[in-house]
This record gives structure tokens, C-alpha cells and sequence, in this order.
């Protein structure tokens, strides 16, 4: 266990903002690629120029969100959890507990299976792509979650150590607290279902809603710091909206990838010629 020193945790958040700027920038760049199939047909210098637009309106919120990350780990993160930690009682702990576990793998598995059971007993094609959809980025998510976790393994703020000790890769992979892992399957299953049910004006504010209490009950319980929720919600966001726009695509080329989830994941390749 080592406290990091000043030069060592700006390597880290350098390397935290590197990361999420460069998943904002594929998600951006896959969005670039839907809108010119689907606008190919419109003005070339019109249609340039809204892209352009779309793209640096996204890298200034990625950007934006990065730096706000940061500054929460590098100056409030021990205040917010001391903050988190007065006032507790058994009624606001239940309400934490409850909520907390609609971050939870397990839970989150259970409902996707439940989901697309449902969806193909009623043959409801929208709630199929749907449970595909999660389950593509739930397995994503759950892939850069943990590789985030063992690299880090930064202590949790339970453990009484500063909000600046990491043991790295090297480490005993005890302490897991970066990012959030309940945060971050929360946000991923709200963005699949914000986005295919954007139609729905009640759906996105709902599913975002219960996503951020999510992180708030982690923080609540003293789990994590809020820093990692910052980076939970980041990794679940950017994981759905990838696979999404990957499905988009592909789908528009005659390519079909499935993820298979069992003992070892992994995804199958299907090209329609």
C-alpha cells in the first residue's frame, strides 16, 4: 500500500481523462459514421457541417465531464464523504440498501434474462433488439469495469485510508473502489433503455434518475468515493452508447454481432452477404 504523491496521482488522472476522452471521441466518431449512411442522400456541405457541429459539442462535454471528475478526486472527494457519513439512520440506510442493489451483476442479469424471455414469448421486436442491446453492453461494461478495477485498485473509503492510495496492478486485488461497479452497470442499463425508448418523454429522466441514486447509495454506504461514481457512470454510459452505435452500423453492413454470455464471454460474427 502507497500513498501516491503529487506527481504520481496527476499521472493517474491523466490517464483517467485520456481514457475518457478517447471513449467520448469513438462514440462521437461512431455517431459520425450512422449519420452519413443515413443522410447520404442530403446536402454534402449541410450535412458536413452538422456533424462537425455534433462532434465538437460531445468532445466539449467529454472534456467537460473528465475535468469534473478530476477536480472531485483531487479536491472534494474526502469532503463529500464525510459529509455522506453524518446524519445516517435505518430508514435512509434501507432506502441506500434497496436502491443499491439495482446496481448489483447479479440483478442486472436476472432482469436481462427475465427481459428477453418476455420479449420473445410476445414476439415484441423493439424489446428484443433491446435485451440484445444490454446484454452486448453489459458485457463491455463489465470487461472495462474490471480491467479498470485490478489496474488501480484503489482502497475504498471504508477501509479509513485517504482518498489518494492505490496498490496498482501489482497489487492483492482486495481494494476495487475505481471505478464504481454498480454505478457503472446502473448508467449502462439506463442508456440502453434511454435510448430505445427515447420516444417515451417519462422513460430517460426515470431510468437516469434511479441510475444516479445508484451512485449516491454507494457513496451513502461508504463504499466508494465519488469520484468513482463519476468514472462509473463515464464507463456505463460510453459503454452502451458504443455498443449501440456498433450495432448501427454493422447493421447497416449485414453484420450481425451476437454476445454470448456463459462460463467464458465472448461474441459471434455473423456477415449476411
Amino acid at each position: 500500500m502507497n500513498n501516491i504523491s503529487a506527481p504520481a496521482y496527476q499521472i493517474i488522472m491523466r490517464h483517467l481523462i485520456s481514457f475518457l476522452l478517447m471513449a467520448s471521441f469513438i462514440n462521437a466518431q461512431c455517431q459520425t459514421q450512422i449519420d452519413t449512411v443515413s443522410y447520404l442522400n442530403k446536402n454534402v456541405s449541410t450535412d458536413s457541417t452538422k456533424r462537425r457541429s455534433r462532434i465538437l459539442i460531445k468532445s466539449a462535454i467529454g472534456i467537460g465531464y473528465a475535468s469534473a471528475t478530476f477536480l472531485c478526486y483531487r479536491y472534494v472527494d474526502m469532503r463529500i464523504q464525510d459529509e455522506s457519513q453524518e446524519g445516517k439512520n435505518p430508514l435512509k440506510t434501507g432506502i441506500a440498501n434497496s436502491i443499491e442493489s439495482l446496481g448489483l451483476g447479479r440483478y442486472n442479469t436476472i432482469c436481462l434474462a427475465s427481459t428477453a424471455l418476455f420479449a420473445y414469448l410476445t414476439k415484441n421486436k423493439k424489446l428484443q433488439k433491446t435485451a440484445l442491446l444490454w446484454s452486448g453492453s453489459l458485457l463491455i461494461n463489465s470487461v472495462i469495469t474490471d480491467g479498470l478495477k485490478k489496474t488501480f485498485q484503489r482502497h475504498r473509503p471504508s477501509t479509513g485510508d485517504p482518498y489518494n492510495v492505490f496498490d496498482w496492478a501489482n497489487g492483492p486485488k482486495v481494494n476495487e473502489s475505481f471505478p464504481s461497479a454498480n454505478t457503472s452497470n446502473a448508467f449502462t442499463t439506463a442508456t440502453v433503455f434511454a435510448t430505445m425508448y427515447k420516444d417515451k418523454k417519462w422513460v430517460p429522466p426515470v431510468v437516469y434518475g434511479l441510475a444516479t441514486l445508484v451512485g449516491f447509495s454507494r457513496i451513502y454506504n461508504n463504499g466508494h468515493w465519488a469520484s468513482d461514481v463519476m468514472a462509473g457512470a463515464a464507463v456505463g454510459f460510453l459503454s452502451a452508447k458504443g455498443v449501440i452505435g456498433l450495432y448501427k452500423i454493422a447493421s447497416k453492413r449485414y453484420i450481425l454481432v451476437i454476445p454470448q454470455i456463459g462460463q467464458k464471454s465472448s461474441f459471434s460474427l455473423i456477415y449476411r452477404f
